[in-house]
């Protein structure tokens, strides 16, 4: 959507190309503003999903957001479209889980609207607040900055895949589940990792590592250098990859609506310190280059290609 041309505003600092519009505002403090669409068929199903679990998950990526940009959320404006096979219990439910994300978060909804529609449809749009000289953009990632991620990976599409494929035993592998339907958003840790990281930029993984981490190297011009080896695998995931014929590592790097913070930062923690933020492990995977975009295993380092989510292709 790069084509899509803005209104001009003073106080406007950032529209499009970030996780979060960017408005200066009064006290040395900016706002954050961000919008996000949850469609059936698209992003969930209501197959696989209890109401509540896809009421959280709408209203985690929304806090997401405005955690990736170093500020924390205020309000909340929810629009719900609900399919006629539905009754107001069901809906009372979607709201119950957005209620408990934004609950979770601090976050107030103030209000919204709800309509007939054809599909369970959710438009939430988020107010947050940063401190403006903590505002943490994509584009500032530099050669020689040290790559982060919070949390472990790979469990969200390990999740969704033993919701789909009911010949999958999910006997012991509740976790991943679980890591699909209620992903957390690092809103907790942010300010502790402003204090000791100083983020250079900052992405939530949303579409996948690789694909943010592009976001992020796009933005700021640059490259990167992943070490497959240090990239944080959820717990039973290595187990599960193996029993369906792929790599673990497949699966960290692809999984979409993990919700973690990935940034750059000048600070180097050495490879034998481990670090965990309110129990959050952070950890170093990586660093930033001049150009390209390159993961080093055993067998050496190879570059790749980086493909984005085409929302409008087929």
């Amino acid at each position: 959507m790069e084509g899509v041309r803005l209104s001009k505003d003073a106080a406007l600092v950032k529209a499009i190309g970030d996780d979060c519009a960017v408005v200066r505002i009064p006290g040395g403090k900016c706002a954050l503003l961000t919008t996000d669409i949850s469609i059936e068929g698209v992003h969930f199903t209501r197959e696989f999903s209890p109401p509540g679990d896809i009421g959280w998950k709408a209203m985690t990526g929304n806090v997401s957001d405005v955690a990736a940009m170093g500020g924390w959320g205020r309000y909340a404006l929810v629009s719900l479209g609900v399919p006629a096979d539905e009754d107001e219990e069901y809906v009372l439910k979607v709201y119950d889980g957005m209620i408990e994300a934004a609950a979770a978060a601090d976050v107030a909804i103030a209000g919204g609207d709800v309509s007939r529609s054809d599909r369970l449809v959710i438009s939430i749009a988020l107010y947050g607040e940063a401190e403006e000289t903590q505002v943490v953009y994509r584009s500032g990632a530099r050669p020689g900055n040290h790559l982060y991620v919070t949390g472990r990976l790979g469990g969200s599409k390990a999740g969704l895949e033993l919701l789909r494929d009911m010949g999958l035993s999910r006997a012991g592998r509740e976790g991943l589940i679980a890591r699909h339907r209620r992903p957390v958003a690092r809103h907790d840790i942010v300010r502790d990792l402003l204090i000791q990281f100083s983020p250079t930029a900052m992405i939530d993984i949303s579409d996948g590592l690789l694909s943010d981490l592009r976001h992020i190297c796009e933005a700021s011009s640059a490259g990167f250098l992943l070490r497959a080896e240090r990239i944080p695998l959820e717990p039973g995931l290595a187990l599960f990859a193996k029993e369906r014929g792929a790599g673990a590592l497949e699966y960290a790097l692809s999984s979409g609506e993990e919700y973690e913070l990935l940034f750059t930062s000048e600070k180097w923690l050495a490879d034998t310190m481990h670090l965990a933020i309110n129990d959050i492990p952070v950890t170093l995977i990586g660093e930033i280059t001049e150009r390209g975009f390159f993961v080093e295993d055993a067998s050496g380092r190879k570059e790749i290609t980086v493909k984005g989510y085409d929302h409008f292709k087929a």
